[in-house]
């Protein structure tokens, strides 16, 4: 393990003087390991080390921990059982458990480890940089989880000390407090949203390369019927797997969102007809929309799965059947009269059932992916995360009011579109548009990815070089600068897409260019260039003819 080349790449969390720094318990056998482990760690908190798994379970009957780094193979206890003894004390089952692995990087084994409570691996040899940021994140939402539990008890004391002072001033102790634990949950939300984005980037990369892989063989290879069919039933799975992945993104609030002017009136009849073999006989969809709705502004198609998925869970919730509810109002809302949203105007709506209701406790945690109240193998938890996420990153906000046996009603308020606002263009579908032979320099640091990519390209006709690396691709260049098309990863090591496309076009001015994405904010990308095109993995064959022809400006359809 090599330490980062500074001490401040990685920062920790900012601690009042006198408090406890948040402890890291690092597991590993080998001595060498820790004292590296430690080397890398100690500036951003206190490490605890231990040889062995029984030594580690001592240490977490002493203290407290942000989190716990185990390796997998350990003589005796190994980390697999470390990790489900930890899981099952209710004192350390919320630790998050990092798992350190030399060795074994099938699903099977990862499978397993996330079985037994893991969050995440890394892999030996660690990477110094990759281990501070992962450990930094969980250190942060340690420290301001104790900062805000120290903040209450305090606020707590001083409530009990003026209880009877006076009503006004009790009231606004008390508004003081439903904000600090707004604050609390948002900063909650957006740590596990960093962490959620992180781990769809990498499916991405991997679907990308098994949708590109699939194409080319549909397309190169003659396939009989029963072949197809397994063809068609694991590009499906894959799809599925893109749709679960959309999800994550839409809770981290990284999805890339096409926000246009909305009708609601006119979404009513597709919804429906989306739901209408989907609700059964027992439930009903009925929804009231008022005349004189304003717009909506936000994404059409993520709407509508937002509102598919709030009316699927209420169907699932009156299992003796019931009618689910749809309606809609304007909203206004002056300066400081819901904190989380900004003065304006918003449309509302609401879809409330009369189903088995959601108790108290548990209305922020569903909020949370992989949270659900459905039995065991009929809910993946994601579906009110994802129309959370959805809401709070088109500016608006997502509200859940339950009682238990009376029903659930959830809210979702998104801004008002201005009239210069014009809607989404038409996707062209599953047409293939085709532009000239173009000589096209492909960066992706994901071999996978990277090489489906350019035989999808070569497929397209166009003539393709490959680099792992902005500096291999600029070397490229400067070797031989014929180059009509950059397509390149936005988060590669040493020098991101972005990055890469400036220093390109020094060389090559007015290089067209076009990035693709697992994960990536669109303002940033939006407000370091211009004139560039996103396209999000994973990817058709189609999706990418698509893409080529609205950079090169030839609209020829083929097939």
């Amino acid at each position: 393990m090599t330490a980062p080349k500074s001490k401040d790449v990685v920062g920790g969390p900012v601690l009042n003087e006198g408090e406890d720094r948040p402890r890291v318990l690092v597991v590993d056998d080998d001595e060498r390991n820790l004292m590296a482990i430690s080397t890398v760690l100690e500036d951003i908190s206190e490490v605890v080390t231990a040889a062995s798994g029984e030594e580690a379970l001592r240490h977490l009957l002493k203290g407290e921990f942000a989190v716990i780094l185990l390796d997998v193979y350990m003589p005796g206890m190994d980390g697999y059982e470390t990790a489900q003894i930890i899981r099952n004390r209710e004192q350390t089952k919320r630790i998050p458990i990092v798992f350190l692995s030399a060795v074994n990087k099938e699903t099977e084994h990862l499978m397993r480890g996330y079985a037994m409570g893991a969050v995440d691996y890394v892999f030996k040899p660690v990477d110094a940089l990759v281990l501070r940021s992962k450990v930094a994140v969980f250190v942060d939402l340690f420290a301001k989880t104790k900062e805000i539990e120290r903040t209450a008890r305090k606020e707590q004391a001083l409530l009990d000390a003026n209880l009877r002072a006076n009503s006004d001033r009790l009231r606004a102790e008390r508004e003081l407090r439903r904000a600090e634990n707004q604050l609390f949950q948002a900063q909650k939300m957006d740590a596990i949203g960093k962490l959620t984005g992180g781990v769809a980037h990498d499916f991405n990369n991997l679907l990308a390369a098994v949708i590109g892989g699939l194409s080319l063989i549909e397309r190169r290879v003659s396939l009989d019927a029963k072949q197809q069919e397994i063809l068609s039933m694991t590009r499906h799975a894959a799809e599925q797997g893109t749709e679960l992945v959309g999800r994550l993104l839409a809770f981290a609030r990284r999805q890339q969102l096409q926000p246009a002017n909305i009708d609601i009136v006119a979404m009513e009849s597709a919804v429906t007809g989306l739901l209408t073999h989907t609700l059964g006989g027992l439930v009903q969809l009925e929804w009231k929309l008022p005349p004189g709705l304003w717009h909506a502004f936000a994404d059409p198609a993520q709407l509508e799965l937002a509102l598919m998925n709030l009316i699927i869970n209420a169907r699932d919730s009156m299992v003796e059947g019931g009618t689910v509810l749809v309606t809609a109002e304007n909203q206004t809302v002056q300066a400081g009269q819901r904190g989380e949203l900004k003065p304006g105007h918003y449309v509302v709506l609401t879809v409330a059932d009369t189903g088995c209701g959601i108790p108290a406790e548990m209305i922020e945690e569903v909020l949370q992916p992989f949270v659900t109240t459905k039995e065991i193998g009929k809910g993946t938890g994601l579906g009110l995360s994802m129309v959370y996420g959805f809401a709070q990153q088109s500016n608006g906000a997502f509200q859940l009011k339950s009682e238990v046996g009376k029903g659930t009603q959830a809210e979702i308020w998104l801004p008002r579109a201005a009239a210069r606002e014009k809607a989404a263009p038409v996707s062209q579908g599953g047409e293939i548009v085709e532009s000239r032979s173009l000589n096209i320099l492909v960066v992706d640091d994901h071999h996978e990815v990277r090489t489906a990519t350019a035989g999808m390209l070569e497929e397209l006709g166009h003539v393709v070089r490959q680099a792992p690396l902005g500096r291999d691709a600029l070397e490229a260049l400067d070797g031989n600068g014929s180059c009509d098309l950059l397509i390149t990863d936005y988060a590669m090591p040493n020098m991101s897409g972005t990055e890469l496309v400036r220093e390109a076009r020094k060389r090559l001015p007015g290089l067209r260019s076009m990035i693709i994405t697992g994960y990536a904010d669109n303002e940033v990308l939006a407000g370091n260039l211009e004139d560039i095109a996103i396209l999000s993995k994973p990817f058709s064959l189609e999706k990418l003819a698509q893409a080529i022809g609205s950079v090169v400006g030839d609209p020829a359809k083929v097939h």
